[in-house]
């Protein structure tokens, strides 16, 4: 079961490249068999001939050259691979370019709800705190967003992921990145696991972390967020010593590919019971 739904996430993940690569060697086959088939076509043809040319001679037979219709029917047989192989390639550019297509709407239906999320939470702050501090607030933070100081690309933290309960040096650039980077994987996807963003940290695959993970209905009906928001932050231990916790907002759940809302709100409605 687990090797099948790993299967089935990868096909999910790279079945636009898998299929984009069988049309490649498709169109190749396809020439190289069609070259074949003609050869074989040719074949018969003087076959043919050298049968038409011994009725004569011996029986004084004589036959006109084939018409079309009799060629085509003498060397179709001939061409099947060639039109097998044409019609598999055709198939493979067909379905990439709908893969494509369909990750391409996953990723910008992610974008404008994460867009809709936002102007949301600023039409609140503005509601609730007024539209001249929320104003100070987003000058604020366009202050703070910059780009990455040398600091950030070369200063080495201590950090700690507290699910796996690991730990592990990582510049702040680092860890940005495989913010963005898993980010992106489940804006196209719809879907990460928690070994997915441990390879991200570069931190090695645990045997739960394939079917631990995120999805967009988990988050959807259970955050109203369509985005993972991970995090890390700065804890000092009781001998001094400073560590970063790297987590997520939305912790992750098991079995999240086969995550069910109407199941998750059954078992709610049972425990309030």
């Amino acid at each position: 079961m687990k090797l099948t739904k790993t299967c089935a996430k990868f096909l999910r993940k790279h079945g636009g490249t898998i299929l984009a690569v069988a049309a490649s060697v498709g169109v190749v086959a396809t020439a190289i068999e069609t070259g074949r088939a003609t050869t074989k076509a040719q074949h018969i043809l003087e076959i043919d001939k050298e049968l038409t040319k011994f009725n004569e001679d011996e029986f004084g037979v004589v036959e006109g050259p084939p018409t079309k219709r009799q060629i085509v029917l003498m060397c179709w047989k001939a061409y099947v691979p060639a039109a097998i192989l044409g019609g598999g390639t055709i198939a493979c550019i067909l379905g990439s370019n709908a893969l494509n297509k369909k990750q391409l709407a996953s990723m910008t239906a992610a974008y404008m709800a994460l867009g809709k999320t936002y102007q949301e939470y600023r039409r609140q702050v503005a509601e609730r705190w007024g539209t001249d501090a929320e104003k100070d607030v987003w000058k604020d933070a366009q202050s703070v967003t910059k780009e990455p100081t040398s600091d950030m690309k070369t200063e080495k933290l201590l950090c700690y992921e507290p699910i796996s309960k690991r730990y592990f040096h990582a510049t702040e650039a680092e860890l940005t990145d495989a913010f963005y980077t898993i980010n992106r994987s489940f804006a196209v996807d719809g879907e990460v696991s928690l070994n997915d963003f441990y390879s991200c940290l570069g931190l090695e695959y645990l045997p739960n972390g394939d079917t631990t993970g995120w999805s967009a209905d988990y988050l959807a009906n259970e955050w109203e967020y369509y985005w993972i928001d991970f995090q890390y932050y700065k804890q000092t231990t009781d001998d001094g010593l400073e560590v970063y916790y790297v987590d997520s907002f939305q912790p992750p759940i098991e079995n999240y590919i086969d995550y069910d809302p109407y199941a998750e709100y059954c078992d709610k409605k049972e425990k309030q019971l």
